[in-house]
């Protein structure tokens, strides 16, 4: 090495297979994403969860959390798995309870810090919130039937995306965005995953 270089370079990610590859069966045609809340230059992650409109051939991120440690009711903050496309003003719930982000800290690099009211229950460390409808967190705002195929950034305009309908030995632990129960229930036995 020549004296007087100082090489900081990031390593790029490694790609790993978050289901086995040779099982995936992607939809036909392109379907044309939503992108309301998201930035131009996000980056969707492949295999993460997809509400489609099989009929008029559009789609939504499902936007899950997955919680990284546990907490308390009563406690202000929430630590979730970055990556996670939460958004201020986003509801989100677990079925019987709900809670609203004010604010979302992405300073650290192993996780996101969200700025909640009380949730009013206790959460498991790994346990998976979804984008709820209303503040209660009774019922998911979209519920996945899909899988996005590839990654994509998005992009100002019309932003055209490939998805998968049918996937197996789906690895959870190395999903950027989990797949909440609601989803699993509605993918049923398309999606195959090792738990």
């Amino acid at each position: 090495m020549s004296a007087g270089f100082k090489y900081n370079l990031e390593p790029e990610p490694s790609i790993e297979e978050r289901y086995d590859v040779s099982t995936g069966v992607r939809r036909r045609g392109p379907y044309k994403l939503d992108t309301t809340n998201l930035n131009v230059g996000d980056n969707l992650p492949s295999f993460i969860p997809i509400a489609a409109d099989l009929k008029y051939k559009t789609c939504k991120v499902v936007r899950n959390v997955s919680v990284v440690e546990a907490y308390t009711s009563g406690a202000t903050s929430l630590k979730v798995k970055k990556g996670s496309f939460a958004y201020v003003g986003m509801f989100l719930g677990n079925g019987t309870k709900g809670t609203t982000i004010s604010a979302i800290d992405k300073s650290n690099k192993s996780y996101d810090v969200l700025t909640i009211a009380d949730f009013g229950a206790n959460i498991d460390n790994g346990a998976v919130l979804f984008e709820a409808l209303a503040v209660d967190g009774a019922a998911p705002k979209n519920v996945a039937n899909s899988a996005l195929y590839e990654s994509r950034k998005v992009e100002d305009g019309i932003n055209l995306v490939a998805l998968l309908s049918v996937a197996r030995e789906i690895e959870p632990d190395k999903l950027i965005v989990p797949f909440s129960v609601k989803d699993k229930e509605k993918l049923g036995s398309d999606f195959q995953f090792n738990e």
